[in-house]
């Protein structure tokens, strides 16, 4: 993400740039505020336009980039390097440190400046935090509902909270806060149509000795082919579950639902890693679909409780189909192990 350096107080964190961001005196009205009367309450904007970085002065005493005096409401290209001063040649000057594509970050906050101490957090659309292999919670995006969410994973009722830009979080003794860039009005969202639980079939391929857990998901239009996933043998369990509801006659609304409490037992788990992949097998679910049917769709939580959501699964144990739960038999390579 674009970033500049404010040159009248170096001591200042770099500032990080919206894709629309305002320069100017009005507090309420910008996203870097001036404060002097020299310069307009909104006096310039930068933009992210054609995969490029510019600037438009919109003031009344005008724009300099490098001692050239812009243009006004006329964007110029703007350069790493480049100093930007407002309102003369000479004050309020900002330096351009990056011109990298606008990005959704974590900014550590320090407890007594308020300001970014250290290096940010660049987000995808799924993040366990502070890291994979001792994570606190998890961050991710929902393109369907256009929200993101922060789940907490030493709960054990694994709910899922909204959050939105400005707002702070706390792992990893430290505190950060989530700067989200919004969608810009040349964004275009390639929307796949929707899937019902209904069009996905689910393939398990379990080794005999049960370490290995390999998936394949076809749908009406596209096979994937998931390679060994220790959270797959999350999933694969929970399939076991709504089987084994499945054969007592128990409606399908109302099949597979455990707690998390006896699942981590079965398993042998924490509750943070059975959350942790959870919330894998949910972000894989939701990336290889793109958007056509979500993660939350396909493994369900309903209060304290989850399930896995798939109403046609076949289960593999080497060459032995042990669980086939409305589907036909169909040639595919088995796991043998």
């Amino acid at each position: 993400m674009a970033a500049i350096l404010n040159l009248n107080n170096k001591n200042d964190a770099l500032s990080y740039l919206n894709a629309c961001h305002c320069f100017g005196r009005s507090p309420t009205n910008v996203d870097t505020v001036i404060n002097a009367q020299e310069v307009s309450r909104i006096h310039a904007v930068v933009e992210w336009t054609n995969n490029q970085w510019f600037i438009r002065d919109i003031s009344n005493n005008g724009t300099w980039v490098n001692n050239q005096k812009l243009v006004k409401d006329s964007p110029h290209r703007l350069k790493v390097g480049d100093k930007i001063f407002f309102a003369s040649g000479e004050s309020h000057g900002y330096a351009i440190q990056d011109l990298s594509p606008p990005q959704n970050m974590l900014l550590p906050i320090d407890e007594f400046s308020g300001q970014a101490s250290t290096a940010p957090i660049v987000l995808s659309d799924g993040n366990l935090l502070p890291n994979e292999d001792k994570p606190e919670i998890a961050l991710f995006y929902v393109p369907s509902k256009d929200q993101w969410y922060k789940e907490f994973l030493v709960d054990t009722d694994g709910s899922a909270y909204p959050v939105a830009n400005s707002d702070l979080l706390f792992f990893g003794n430290q505190k950060w806060q989530l700067k989200l860039t919004p969608l810009t009005d040349n964004t275009v969202l390639m929307a796949k149509a929707k899937l019902s639980v209904h069009q996905i079939k689910y393939r398990f391929n379990l080794s005999l000795d049960e370490e290995s857990t390999e998936l394949t998901v076809t749908t009406d239009d596209e096979k994937f082919s998931l390679a060994n996933k220790a959270h797959h043998y999350l999933t694969l369990s929970l399939a076991r579950h709504r089987d084994e509801d499945a054969k007592k006659g128990i409606d399908e609304d109302n099949q597979g639902w455990r707690l998390p409490e006896t699942l981590i037992k079965e398993l042998g788990y924490e509750i943070t890693l059975f959350n942790t992949h959870v919330c894998r097998a949910k972000q894989q679910f939701r990336d290889m679909l793109d958007g056509a049917c979500d993660g939350d769709e396909l493994i369900e939580r309903k209060g304290k409780k989850i399930r896995f959501a798939g109403v046609f699964y076949r289960i593999y144990k080497g060459n032995e189909l042990i669980v086939n739960r409305g589907q036909d038999k169909i040639s595919l390579t088995v796991l043998h192990g």
